[in-house]
């Protein structure tokens, strides 16, 4: 972990062999952001239980606000409801998906952070292995193996994610879309549903009948005579 918001590692605990289906990479902790509108800063961590620089347990505390999230069982859960979970239908994890997919955010420059939600997020393993980027897979429908380029993430409203920290978005619903802007590079794209209303910084550049695929257009500057 980095940063100097890290606290020492302690009490850590190895769990058996065998039992892992999510996975939380120990560096992708430093992706992770509070939910609560304030100053952006690193989660700081206390490990409960690692094995093989897999997280299994932990606490995440937030050093400007106090609020707290939880690592458990490899997934990071920052809901602020708890009920919320991703209610959608995964979708094959085939590799013709996953080149669809990275095709269509673009994902040629190894080690870019891409989001996948919902049903999307079952090809985070395909996509990391194909494109070596980095993935969060926001509210898996179905476990992810060890990896460490992918990690399970559970939200609701709002990308637990630093601002401009995405070089790709795939959601499966909108509940995330009015966030996008903020999360996704200039430059970065979106994959969403053909229905979905693109909020302002993305402009449109492709669509199907099941998709559209934008891309964020940055910081509009005026121009001063």
């Amino acid at each position: 972990l980095q940063g100097h918001h890290r606290r020492p590692l302690r009490g850590l605990n190895r769990r058996p062999r065998g039992s892992r289906r999510f996975t939380m990479f120990i560096e992708l902790v430093d992706s992770l952001r509070c939910l609560t509108p304030h100053e952006e800063t690193w989660l700081v961590a206390a490990l409960n239980a690692v094995q093989d620089r897999y997280v299994i347990k932990a606490k995440l505390g937030c050093p400007v606000c106090g609020a707290t999230y939880f690592i458990r069982n490899g997934i990071a859960d920052l809901r602020q409801e708890e009920s919320v979970t991703s209610g959608d239908e995964s979708i094959s994890s085939g590799t013709d998906a996953a080149m669809r997919i990275a095709a269509f955010l673009n994902l040629t420059r190894p080690g870019s952070l891409v989001a996948l939600e919902g049903r999307y997020a079952n090809l985070a393993r395909a996509i990391s292995e194909m494109t070596e980027c980095r993935v969060i897979a926001l509210n898996p429908s179905n476990p992810l193996d060890d990896s460490e380029q992918a990690a399970s993430v559970l939200c609701d409203s709002r990308f637990p994610l630093a601002t401009a920290s995405l070089d790709g978005i795939a959601l499966s619903q909108d509940k995330l879309i009015a966030d996008v802007a903020r999360v996704l590079k200039s430059s970065g794209r979106v994959v969403v549903g053909a229905a979905a209303n693109l909020p302002a910084g993305l402009m449109e550049i492709a669509r199907d009948e099941n998709a559209i695929i934008a891309e964020s257009i940055g910081t509009i500057v005026p121009l001063r005579r």
